[in-house]
């Protein structure tokens, strides 16, 4: 099974979790880590908690908040200790299209990566007549 771990600084991912379920449905795939929300629960005990729950097999992906920040900073410290492909910085089409992938591989997730990357637009221009809908 192919399992998405979203993890973030307070609730973000929570929130991005609620809207890709208002979007697709029931997520029993898609788990969260809201960092430093209860400050008696360290970040790694939530990573360890978390991936417990995971079997052998499943295929894990972690999306991150923002590359450099102390949540990707850890995931990127277990990297050589557990089995997952990591991405930092996520947005609502990207998820969209790895909570869709059904084998995950770091190839394929880097071109879902991509594609979120161009779907990120300043939209001041693009409309030629107010009233057309998209």
């Amino acid at each position: 099974m192919t399992r998405i771990v979203l993890a973030s600084h307070g609730r973000l991912a929570d929130g991005m979790k609620d809207t890709l379920s208002f979007i697709l449905g029931d997520l029993p795939n898609v788990s969260t880590i809201c960092a430093y929300v209860d400050q008696d629960v360290s970040l790694r005990s939530q990573i360890d908690q978390t991936f417990a729950e995971f079997s052998p097999e499943d295929a894990v992906v972690v999306v991150t908040d923002i590359f450099g920040g102390s949540v990707n900073n850890e995931f990127m410290a277990l990297l050589g200790e557990k089995d997952f492909i990591l991405v930092a910085g996520m947005n609502m089409p990207t998820l969209v299209e790895l909570v869709s992938e059904d084998e995950p591989t770091v190839e394929g997730v880097q071109s879902v990566v991509e594609r979120g990357r161009r779907s990120i637009l300043v939209c001041n221009g693009l409309a030629s007549d107010e009233s057309e809908e998209f």
